[in-house]
């Protein structure tokens, strides 16, 4: 956990000075249920974020935002940190579809030794409460949705998919899938 919570720090850290312009911050809260669909590892995840304002670009870019997040598990099992770009599409006055995709690093157990017997306590412990992740880097992709309360509060609920996908690495692919609601603060706007 002190790996990905320092990740996270050296990413905004490096990220900051670039994205100088204070207009449409965003600071973020929030629970999530943690990998939902193979259920080996339990307890929620609390998560917090910063997204940066508009990143500009050129119009086939959708003007994406900058995030960074930390993502930590209660029952101590897999956390996560990262960064990437989302993109928002308006459905109407106060609601936005979210899309989002970026890298993350976990401390998570990446796979069981392949030398250690099948009757192994620890190879048994680890494959019945642990995802097997298959590398410390990881994908990380979000859909969700955001609810304009205010010009300033905004909450989203969301599902996130943090996985290799075989081509940061290959072999042992659990992945993680997690859906949860986050309370937004939008300042400097």
């Amino acid at each position: 956990m002190i790996r990905t919570l320092a990740a996270c720090a050296a990413t905004l850290a490096f990220a900051a000075p670039a994205l100088a312009d204070n207009e449409g911050w965003e600071i973020r809260g929030g629970l999530t249920a943690h990998d939902l669909s193979d259920h080996v590892e339990d307890g929620p995840n609390v998560t917090v974020g910063l997204a940066t304002p508009s990143l500009g670009g050129p119009d086939w870019m959708f003007n994406p935002r900058g995030y960074v997040y930390g993502s930590f598990n209660t029952n101590g099992l897999t956390n996560f940190g990262g960064f990437g770009l989302e993109w928002d599409g308006d459905l109407n006055d106060r609601v936005s579809v979210i899309l989002g995709l970026g890298l993350t690093y976990n401390d998570g157990v990446t796979d069981i030794d392949p030398n250690s017997p099948p009757s192994d306590p620890n190879r048994i412990r680890l494959a019945t409460t642990r995802s097997l992740m298959g590398n410390h880097i990881l994908f990380h992709t979000t859909l969700g949705l955001d609810f304009e309360v205010t010009e300033n509060l905004v909450v989203r609920t969301y599902y996130e998919h943090i996985s290799h996908g075989q081509i940061l690495a290959n072999g042992r692919n659990q992945a993680l899938d997690n859906a949860g609601v986050m309370i937004g603060w939008r300042f400097g706007g």
